[in-house]
């Protein structure tokens, strides 16, 4: 049999299990009309039996001749690269491949090209699996697919109804709601006392949940465009935004704007999560931000860096205890007292004190996201 990973198996995926605050409800919908469709998440990955008349196939392929806009954000979104990125194929190889993690990454059973038979929660490469006879090479080419979240029962899912379209469409409020992200966003392992990804229970005990404010509401924000070909209306960007520089508000404090060379020179940092309806960093707690404070010339770096990272530490082996936690929480706020000295050799001059934030995998490779610099003056 399959285990699957959100209703029923060894991981417990459950929205409800996070205890959410009492959120104030929003203003309420626009009513909508057609077919009220069924839970969107059952168990991981999915089984769609079903194809809806007038589809040729699952592929997000055939949506794009209509769906053309949307196609070509997913296209180019963390969704469509799910499953093709270097740290998830690197991890995917380091448990034999296990369907435990492909889940989310390739959430269609056709997707998975081994098929979980039995887990019982320990490592994951000791899980028994056996070939699947109906994996489809297209498929898994395209990580979280338009199927994934948008076909069930016959029926392409929508949150509005389409009577002119081309295939059956049900209508689900659950589309625009954040509980639909908490099936791949929200994992706790067996035996451990906390989430190992935690992104809805954040969300869920934050100020942002208590006024209505959905995960696609920041992620999957309306625009405007061509929602078919024929069709000019507001609909979700399908880019999946996730810009971090949105999420932080930086503030650098300084005593003067001259920094004296060969002394040091205090600097206060405050960092806000004023941005992400999370914690900062969020997701996989295999990867953190690190964030570097220093003097340079332009690209000269002219002081020793000040690190200080924003992370979950966990244990290497299941079930992933949690440690010491120093991310920022959604509204939340770190301040951070350092020195820097730039050595009297330095030419004195125009500078910058300059905080770059870098992401920083379990590999140790490091990606650069964005950065503030304050202008001074060496003397």
């Amino acid at each position: 049999m399959l285990f699957g990973l959100a209703h029923a198996g060894p991981f417990d995926k459950k929205p409800v299990d996070v205890a959410p605050a009492d959120p104030v409800p929003a203003e309420a919908p626009s009513e909508v009309t057609g077919p009220k469709a069924p839970e969107l998440w059952g168990e991981l990955p999915v089984d769609i039996d079903e194809l809806p008349t007038g589809l040729a196939s699952l592929s997000a392929q055939g949506c794009n001749a209509c769906h053309f806009e949307v196609h070509d954000a997913w296209e180019s979104s963390p969704h469509s690269q799910a499953a093709h990125t270097e740290p998830f194929r690197s991890a995917l190889e380091s448990v034999d491949g296990s369907p435990l993690c492909a889940s989310c990454h390739l959430p269609l059973s056709v997707q998975q090209q081994q098929l979980l038979v039995e887990y019982d929660g320990g490592a994951l490469a000791e899980a028994r699996l056996q070939p699947n006879p109906s994996w489809d090479a297209t498929l898994a080419s395209e990580g979280v697919t338009c199927a994934a979240c948008h076909v069930r029962d016959g029926a392409v899912v929508s949150t509005r109804a389409a009577p002119n379209a081309p295939h059956p469409v049900s209508v689900s409020e659950d589309l625009d709601s954040a509980t639909t992200c908490a099936a791949c966003h929200q994992l706790t392992w067996p035996g451990a006392s906390e989430p190992l990804y935690d992104t809805y229970g954040e969300w869920s005990r934050s100020k942002v949940a208590e006024v209505g404010i959905q995960c696609q509401d920041c992620h999957m924000p309306p625009k405007s465009g061509l929602v078919t070909a024929g069709r000019f209306a507001a609909h979700a960007d399908h880019g999946v935004v996730a810009d971090p520089a949105r999420a932080l508000t930086v503030q650098i404090d300084l005593d003067s704007p001259d920094i004296q060379r060969g002394e040091p020179t205090a600097v206060s940092l405050s960092l806000r999560n004023t941005g992400a309806g999370h914690s900062f960093p969020t997701g996989s707690p295999f990867s953190h931000i690190q964030v570097q404070v220093q003097v340079v010339a332009g690209d000269e770096v002219l002081s020793e860096p000040f690190v200080h990272d924003l992370r979950r530490v966990v244990e290497v082996d299941p079930p992933y205890t949690v440690g010491e936690d120093t991310r920022i929480p959604a509204g939340g706020e770190v301040t951070l007292k350092l020195e820097l000295e730039v050595p009297q050799t330095a030419e004195a001059g125009p500078a910058d004190v300059q905080v770059a934030f870098v992401r920083v995998d379990s590999a140790g490779t490091s990606e650069p996201l964005f950065e503030r610099r304050i202008p001074v003056r060496l003397r």
